[in-house]
This record gives C-alpha cells, structure tokens and sequence, in this order.
C-alpha cells in the first residue's frame, strides 16, 4: 500500500466500519448482527490508529504528504494534506471519539444505526483536520454538521430534536454565506486550492481589493459560526446540553475545534489572513471571559458544561489568533500556536471526561439542576460504584479545568499564560480562569452529603447500576488528564515539534512548569475563585445570575449575530487592509 493510501485511513477506514454497521442493521439480526457492527466499529475506530502510529516518524521529520483524489492533477482534483497540525487534529479527534464510543457502548444511545452515523462523523473530522482546498471544506463540514444533527437528536429528551433543528438551521445559513465567500474567491482566482487562491490574489491589484475581502469575510465568519466564538456561540448550548453524554463529549471536545485548526489552513496563506487572525484572537479572548460569566448562572448541569465550552475555546481561540496574527512560522507565533493546540487537546480530554461523569451522576439521580442535587456521592455507591470512579473522575476533571496543578489544564493554561504574557488577552484569560473556579465549586456541591430535611432526589438510583464500559471510560480519560499534566513539558515539545519548530528542551512551554511563580498565579485564581462562589451565593448574587440566566434567546439572535460578527469583520479587514495615507 502507498503512503497516501495509509495516510487516507483515518478517512476511508470509518466509512468501511459505518458501511458494516449499516449492513448489520440491514441484513443481519441477533449475535451476528452485533459481530458484524462492532467488527465495523473496530475497522473505524481501531485500526487507524495503526495508521497515525506508521506516519509519525514522517512528521516528525518535518516532511507532509500532498495527497490528490481520484489521480487529478492538483489543479482540479479534491486535495488533502497530511502533515503534522493534520497528524495532532486527527489524533484529538479519535482520542475522544475512541474514549466516547466505550461509554456509549455501557450508558447508550447503542445500535448500528448510531454506530454508523458516529463513524461517519469521525471520518469527516479527519477529513476536515487534513482538506486543503475550499469546495471540499465545504463537503466536510457539511457530512460533519448532517451527522452531529442526527446524534444530537439521538437522545431524544424534550427539547432535543428542537436543539438539533436549530443547530441545522443557523448551520445551514452560514454555509449559504460560505458558498457565496467561496465563489467570490474562486471567481477571482479561478482555483479551489488554498494556495491557488492566494497566488492568485496576490496576482491581483491590492491583492483582490474589496470583494476578496468580503468573500474571505463570509467564509471566516461560517467556520467561526461552527467553533461557537463570540458572537457566533448561540446554537451550542443546547446542542451540547440535550445530546447524548458521549455526544456532547464530541461536540465539546472535539467538534468545534476541528474546523479552528482547518480554518488556520486557510489564513496561513491568504494575505488577509494574519489580520483575520488577530481579529479572531480578540474575540476569543472576550469569549473565555463572557462565556464564563454565563457558565457561573446555570442551574442545569449539563448546560453549565455547554458554556464552559463555549469560555474554553475562547481560550484556544485567543492564541491561535495571536499566532496567526504574528506568523506561525516565527519563535513567537509558533509558541503561540504550539499553546493553542495543546489546550485544544486537553480540554478535550477534561471536558469530555466532564460531561461522561456529570451525565452518569445526573442520569441517575434523574435531576439535573445544581441547587436542588445533593448527596450524588452516596447515590453513586448505592449504584454499586465500590470504588468511586465517577467521583473520583469528576474530581479530576473539575480540578484540571481549573488549573490545578498537576493535572493537565494547569499545564495548557501555563503555556497560553507564557505564550500571551504582557497582552491584555492574557489578563482576560486570568480573569475567565478564577470564573471556572466559581463555576465548579457550584457544580460540586452535587456531590456534597445532603443537609437535613433537605430534598434528596438521589433516592431515585435505586436498583440504577453503573456499566463497566462507562466506569472503564471515565477512568481512562482521568488518567490521560493526570499523565497529560505531569507530562507537559515533554508534550509541549512534541507539539512543537510536529508544527515545525525546536524539540529541545528550552523549547518547553512554559520552561519551568511548576515554577513558583506558576504556583503562585494559580493559587491566586483559586482564592479568587473561592471569593467570587460566595459573592454569588449571597442575595443579590443570585438576582444577578438569574437574570444572566434568563435574558432573552432565539434564532433571530443568533441570525443578528451573525450580520453583526460578519459585517465587523468586513470593516475590520478593509480598514487593516488600506494603503498607509488612505
């Protein structure tokens, strides 16, 4: 088999899995059938992993694969590239889709139509990690997006196939402007390519002026709809909070990061693109800090979690822009990015560990509201859970997202606080950090002994058991968070390493992990957060957050987002873009 072929499996290998699924569905029935799903789910799921582990020692020497479908010439043929920024999305993607399947497989939703759809998902994800020509972006967000609506409706809650529609609705939408930003671009240029287009921009007067500006506009703004940044946010929270748990474990983790990094493909060589960058990095940065806030006024657990997903890709987002901004391939923009992608992974790995135990506990006390939940660690052993693995989990989770050293959200927070010192993005960052703290003091007390003549709806597990593939699932995703943090230095490099910069060890973001001076921010971000939980807790605290959690919300909201992040941006580029005197 040739290079390309292999490197194409993490694409095809899930369509062959999902077509087996499929087949068990259609054809077969009983022990045969489940043979031939999970046999499916092995080929999309297992086996590329071989293949991941067979390219790296070709990335890691800095080399990339330009791989052309169909045996085109690169002009006209569906173009992929299999490097390294494809190499560490694809490993993001499966991680957590590997880890979500498992617990899928003990809590559900379970059978070969789910199988399939989610093979499919996860092959347009590699897909999306590795296309480098526009049309195809457009297929693979769209098989990415039709497969995330199904899953999302999946669970079948109140509320769920309403959440789904509307997801469909705003991302049908912005697909239509991504349409209209791409014939724009290919209007001028005649190419698909990304760097076709920007050779031929460049090959224009004023490098395609104004149109070339909107059309880049309106495909920026699309993909930024999909990675839910400020003020493009408002579909996810009840995508997030109405899908499966091991849905929203995707979702969260890894589906509005892959089109980021896919996007960061485009804005590399586009010379519009830095300023695009860095307008994005602005907004991530007020995205980590308002989502946050909204984050901090939930009652329902799951929706709490949404946001914070929202206020952690703000994070990623802030970095990323400055990256670009600056030029990846520069000590700093490289530092940057290097600290983007490893939030990116260990927020998927922390967050999707959130939602798996946050949705295991809330199953089973059939309560989902933070003030009336109590005693859901005494439920959990009632459940059979001898050792409290859930507990245990969620503790590690919350304390990773919270920065707590040694887990792994300390060691991605140290290196986006060292890549972005002395910019006000990082003071945004700081200040969004001692609201996650807030945030899951509240979403702990869950767990907390029940007071007397206190409610105790976590009488509701009785005769509820707990699956060993969720606790296996649970498990294995806090020991990735634990080994992630102590690993951190040796991580940031390998990272490093594969987008292209130095392996050694001054390389390491940041260069002393557990310094004192680390210690000593994060031990500010906790008391701070401690302070914050109380000033919440008092009277008019609760009025205030009450009235962030009810302030009005729609599709004509997120329609007039929209039109404003669009046309913001617009302006922004066209007068980034005006010749000096102008």
């Amino acid at each position: 088999m040739k290079p390309p072929d292999i490197m194409m499996a993490p694409v095809y290998l899930p369509i062959l899995g999902a077509a087996l699924a499929f087949c068990a569905k259609a054809f077969f029935q009983g022990r045969l059938g489940k043979g031939v799903e999970y046999a499916g789910v092995f080929v999309g799921l297992g086996l590329p992993w071989l293949a991941l582990a067979w390219g790296l020692p070709l990335v890691l020497s800095g080399e990339a694969l330009q791989i052309v479908m169909g045996n085109w010439f690169g002009g006209v043929g569906i173009l992929y590239r299999f490097d390294g920024l494809g190499w560490l999305v694809i490993l993001l993607g499966y991680s957590v889709a590997t880890a979500a399947y498992i617990y899928a497989l003990g809590a559900g939703p379970r059978g070969p139509g789910f199988s399939g759809i989610f093979l499919i998902q996860t092959a347009a994800l590699a897909a999306t990690a590795m296309t480098v020509d526009l049309f195809n972006l457009f297929v693979c967000l769209e098989v990415m997006g039709i497969a995330s609506y199904i899953l999302v409706a999946k669970s079948e809650k109140p509320g769920a196939f309403l959440a789904a529609f509307s997801y469909l609705m705003v991302s049908a939408t912005a697909m239509v402007f991504f349409l209209i930003g791409f014939f724009g671009l290919y209007r001028l240029t005649g190419a698909l390519s990304y760097q076709g287009i920007a050779e031929g921009l460049r090959s224009l007067p004023e490098n395609g002026g104004i149109i070339a500006l909107v059309s880049l506009s309106l495909v920026v703004a699309a993909v930024a709809i999909r990675v839910a940044v400020m003020p493009l946010y408002g579909w996810l929270p009840d995508a997030h909070a109405l899908a499966p748990h091991a849905i929203s474990a995707v979702l969260s983790g890894v589906l509005i990061k892959t089109p980021l990094f896919a996007l960061s493909r485009i804005l590399m060589v586009l010379p519009a693109g830095p300023e695009a960058g860095r307008l994005m990095g602005y907004a991530g940065a007020v995205t980590a800090l308002a989502g946050v806030t909204i984050a901090l006024a939930q009652k329902d657990t799951k929706r709490l979690l949404a946001y914070h997903s929202i206020s952690q890709i703000g994070y990623v987002v802030a970095a990323w822009g400055a990256a670009l901004a600056l030029g990846v391939h520069t000590p700093a923009g490289l530092a940057l990015m290097t600290a983007a992608f490893l939030h990116a992974l260990y927020h998927a790995l922390f967050k999707g560990l959130l939602f798996l135990t946050i949705g295991t506990t809330t199953d089973l006390a059939g309560e989902r509201d933070v003030y009336l939940l109590r005693g859901a660690a005494g439920m959990l052993r009632r459940a059979g859970e001898k050792v409290p693995v859930t507990l245990v989990s969620f503790i590690m989770g919350a304390l990773a997202i919270s920065a707590i050293p040694p887990l792994n959200g300390y060691a991605s927070k140290a290196a986006l606080s060292y890549a972005l010192k002395g910019t006000w993005q990082d003071g945004f960052l700081f200040l969004a950090g001692i609201g996650t703290t807030a945030s899951f003091i509240k979403l702990s007390r869950i767990y907390w002994p029940v007071r007397k003549r206190a409610p105790a709806p976590a009488e509701s597990a009785a005769g509820k058991t707990i699956h060993p593939a969720v606790q296996f699932s649970q498990g294995l995703l806090a020991l990735l968070c634990l080994a992630g943090g102590l690993a951190g230095p040796l991580l940031s490099r390998f990272v490093m390493t594969l987008l292209g910069g130095d392996a050694s060890p001054a390389a390491s973001l940041p260069p002393q992990l557990f310094s004192l001076q680390n210690l000593q921010k994060t031990g500010l971000v906790a008391a701070g957060g401690i302070i914050l939980f109380l000033l919440a807790s008092t009277k008019p605290g609760k009025g205030l957050m009450h009235l962030i959690r009810r302030r009005p919300r729609g599709f004509q909201g997120l329609f007039l987002s929209f039109t404003l992040g669009l046309a913001g941006l617009s302006l922004w580029l066209f007068f980034q873009s005006r010749p000096v005197g102008w």
